[in-house]
């Protein structure tokens, strides 16, 4: 077999304790609002939408069976209505887990008004703190774009870092302090499973994928992570991963990052914190600048 080299690696991160890599567990609970999202009309049609209605009712209880069983803390983006809607299992959830933020009603922010951006911000925020009993210093965006200076945004309204960009495998800072923690789709469980007739989701139809191939695609991704040192984030849903079958999935894939002693597993606002004091920002090479320089340049052109 081939191995290739990591010539592009930036210099290795000192994770705390002498550990090799760090890795997020994440979990999306959206109830639903990320399909009416695509199709509104989805809330009248009671089959296609208890397809996601299905992560409340049994994946939720799964998850949290499981880390409650490997005695693991992880982070769990919640909309805000889906909050309101389910604050019972919300406050359950909080009491073992880190509560952050998934915008009010899965809006895309990148076609609202500007102005509009904070005052969603800090419902969203208010909602998830009363109902979850304590600070929600995190954030991940719903769907769409990042809009510009959205960083500004999300400081001004209480929080302390994202997990929505993907421009990178390693925290790093805004121009605003916000830590950012990026994601990949690679890690990601809706890529994999996420199916419905009608309306098709997605586009196109393609076969739910192997379970076997995609424990194999996780695992590769984290031998690679912590050989290089790097933050791995997954990000799962309680409709799609909670079921009988694809449990053993997220068990398998944990059980192996155990049996690593040199593995940080922590939640995002515990890996947030500690970036925050070691960090430095994004440099003006980075991708995150990528579309600032673009402006610059046509700003002299005209």
């Amino acid at each position: 077999m081939t191995v290739f080299k990591n010539v592009d690696a930036p210099e290795r991160f000192s994770w705390p304790a002498g550990k090799s890599c760090a890795v997020v567990v994440s979990v999306l609970f959206d109830d639903g609002l990320d399909a009416i999202a695509r199709a509104p009309d989805l809330r009248n049609r009671s089959k296609s939408f208890s397809v996601w209605e299905y992560g409340a009712r049994r994946g939720v209880d799964r998850l949290l069976e499981l880390f409650d069983e490997l005695a693991l803390r992880t982070s769990w983006f919640v909309p805000g209505l889906v909050a309101q809607k389910h604050a019972d299992l919300v406050r359950r959830i909080s009491s073992s887990h880190e509560i952050a933020c998934r915008g009010l009603a899965f809006e895309d922010f990148g076609v609202l008004p500007a102005e509009e951006h904070k005052e969603i911000l800090l419902r969203s925020r208010a909602i998830i703190e009363d109902i979850a009993g304590r600070p929600a210093d995190g954030f991940r965006l719903p769907q769409g774009r990042w809009p510009r200076h959205f960083d500004q945004c999300l400081v001004e309204a209480g929080f302390k870092w994202s997990a929505s960009l993907n421009g990178d495998d390693l925290p790093y800072l805004h121009r605003s302090s916000l830590v950012e923690i990026p994601v990949h789709i690679e890690l990601e469980d809706r890529p994999y499973f996420q199916f419905n007739f009608t309306p098709p989701f997605p586009k196109g139809l393609g076969r739910i994928a192997s379970y076997d191939g995609v424990l194999h695609n996780w695992i590769t991704e984290f031998d690679a992570y912590r050989r290089y040192g790097l933050c791995y984030v997954l990000q799962v849903r309680p409709e799609m991963l909670g079921t009988p079958g694809r449990i053993f999935i997220l068990q398998d894939l944990l059980h192996h990052m155990l049996d690593h002693d040199d593995v940080w597993l922590t939640t995002g606002g515990d890996l947030a914190a500690w970036a925050a004091q070691r960090v430095s920002p994004a440099p003006a090479d980075h991708p995150l600048e990528v579309f600032e320089a673009y402006r610059r340049e046509e700003a002299c052109d005209e």
